[in-house]
């Protein structure tokens, strides 16, 4: 990961688990897909004693999308930009006020480095750093959403 500005494309949807929950939320038909995005974000938040690598992705996936009304960047140059815009235009993202706080709680809990999988396969590779950034990121677009 590189530094990144207000107009790349969040690299948390091309993650494996990123991939993965678009992928189930799309297949999904049941019209509860802002419920499938509340329950990836509260993994974080109820996680037992580790935070799994995939469970982290899918959250900041998760946070995303939800976001995407309110900072559409995040979305620039994600797989099927286009097809992905269109469907999350049909389907329920609303950031409400239990998402957000949701949200936040999974943000802050992604920084801790305390049985934190992610955290130290970030740490391992060396991109710790810019995968923060990208936290961060997500935080301030979630801090502008509530404007």
């Amino acid at each position: 990961m590189t530094a990144t500005t207000a107009h790349d494309p969040s690299p948390f949807l091309g993650t494996a688990a990123g991939q993965a929950l678009l992928t189930r939320l799309r297949q999904s038909t049941d019209g509860r897909t802002g419920d499938q995005l509340s329950t990836a974000i509260r993994a974080v938040t109820t996680a037992g004693s580790t935070l799994p690598v995939a469970e982290v992705d899918a959250a900041l996936a998760a946070i995303t999308l939800l976001l995407a009304d309110f900072q559409p960047a995040l979305l620039d140059g994600a797989a099927d930009e286009p097809a992905l815009r269109s469907w999350l235009r049909q389907v329920d993202t609303e950031l409400t006020p239990g998402r957000r706080m949701a949200a936040e709680a999974a943000l802050t809990r992604v920084e801790i480095d305390l049985d934190n999988q992610w955290y130290d396969a970030h740490l391992a590779a060396g991109t710790v750093r810019p995968a923060l950034d990208e936290v961060h990121r997500l935080r301030n677009a979630l801090a502008d959403a509530a404007g």
